[in-house]
């Protein structure tokens, strides 16, 4: 999951790309379908959201209100600051929570969910239709949907045009982790990293770059001694003894991109928050991630941000806040919102337009089918998360085997 400060980042950054048109067409398709209103007029509803930066908190409001006026619906949409999941567990505790929340799938929907406190969205024919199978199970918990999925975030390797230009490199995709070693270490010079990824611990940056390598590699994150673990190890490792990564990485966590957007660094691995950052100063491009062989397919971890329903008794209630949610998720709303916000539309057709109008996001939308669902990890990641960046310390900084490395560290 992205850290929220790192998008935080991008809130001054200018709109781009579709007009201001599309904020205020949220019900023209799958809120059509919803409901037309009838029986909703007088309801009030409260919203929840988290992502506290602009366009993007500004946005959301506007799809709900403007939602809520064809439906007939009042609606206080509510940016909540601070430690949101704790605001969420406590609302649900006291029976407070809101109508409609926006919840990551990788947590806070699963723990909603398991506790009850969520409505069944299928029981008011909220469709999945346009998604993925992939994303339609993000707001899947127990095969029962709590959640429509409207965005997405994935990874890719951002690199430098101009730096390849340089170095006389061509762009070409790396197939292999080997590949990836030879093309880092031909763009390393005295005054330039050939590539630069977090490493500490502490601040979640090193685990969720680390595993798209680990899933490419065909690893399964819940066993850090699988020959993929150790493969991907093993690449930071010869990324470190070539000389293109530096063995201060260690020290590096989020902030590590600055390294790469100020120039410093010819590649590096992000989210697709930086394709709208405008503050890059040099023409760049992505790459999907390279395979520990030749021939295998890329995969990379998954998050979701859905939008829950709480449980009521009052079902008039539910079905006001599920075709208010069916709304707000039309692909205008989805577009606009990973046009001007940095997200991945979670409807394919958007998906399709968001590369139209941006094509560096190509590399994240091919990754979506088949992604990795990390909510399949559970509390395990938290114990799991720590091993990896173990592992990873120990095999550049230690001089340990990848091997060596992940037995060490999952023994605890």
């Amino acid at each position: 999951m992205a850290s929220l400060h790192r998008r935080a980042r991008i809130a001054a950054l200018p709109a781009v790309g579709l007009s201001a048109a599309l904020i205020l067409s949220g019900c023209s398709s799958s809120g059509d379908d919803a409901s037309n209103g009838e029986g909703f007029e007088g309801i009030e509803l409260t919203i929840w959201n988290n992502i506290d930066f602009d366009p993007y908190q500004t946005l959301q409001k506007e799809y709900f209100e403007s939602c809520a006026d064809e439906l007939g619906i009042t609606v206080d949409v509510q940016t909540q600051s601070g430690d949101y999941t704790t605001s969420l567990l406590q609302a649900a505790s006291s029976q407070t929570l809101p109508d409609i929340a926006l919840l990551s799938t990788d947590t806070q929907l699963p723990e909603l969910a398991s506790q009850g406190v969520l409505a069944d969205l299928s029981a008011y024919d909220v469709s999945t239709e346009g998604l993925d199978d992939t994303v339609a199970a993000l707001g899947e918990y127990d095969g029962t949907l709590y959640g429509l999925t409207v965005q997405v975030e994935d990874y890719a390797l951002f690199y430098n045009k101009e730096a390849f230009a340089a170095a006389g490199v061509e762009e070409t995709a790396p197939e292999t982790f080997a590949d990836l070693v030879t093309l880092a270490s031909s763009l390393t010079t005295d005054g330039q990293q050939g590539i630069v990824l977090p490493g500490i611990g502490g601040d979640g940056s090193t685990p969720v770059y680390f595993l798209p390598f680990l899933l490419s590699a065909g690893g399964d994150p819940a066993d850090p001694t699988s020959e993929g673990a150790v493969a991907a190890v093993d690449l930071y490792k010869q990324l470190v003894d070539a000389g293109a990564l530096s063995n201060e990485f260690v020290n590096w966590g989020w902030d590590s991109i600055d390294q790469w957007t100020s120039g410093s660094a010819a590649i590096t691995v992000s989210g697709p928050w930086n394709l709208v950052d405008t503050s890059i100063a040099f023409e760049y491009g992505t790459f999907p991630f390279p395979t520990a062989e030749a021939g295998e397919s890329p995969r990379v971890n998954l998050l979701g941000y859905a939008y829950g329903v709480a449980a009521s008794s009052d079902t008039d209630r539910e079905a006001a806040a599920a075709a208010l949610v069916e709304c707000r998720a039309s692909e205008e709303n989805q577009l606009d919102t990973a046009i001007q916000g940095g997200y991945i539309p979670a409807l394919t057709s958007a998906q399709d337009a968001f590369v139209a109008e941006v094509p560096a996001a190509e590399s994240f939308v091919e990754a979506v089918q088949g992604a990795y669902n990390s909510a399949e990890l559970g509390t395990e990641w938290n114990t799991l998360q720590q091993q990896y960046v173990d592992a990873i310390q120990g095999a550049t900084v230690d001089g340990q085997t990848a091997e060596e490395a992940l037995q060490q560290a999952s023994a605890g």
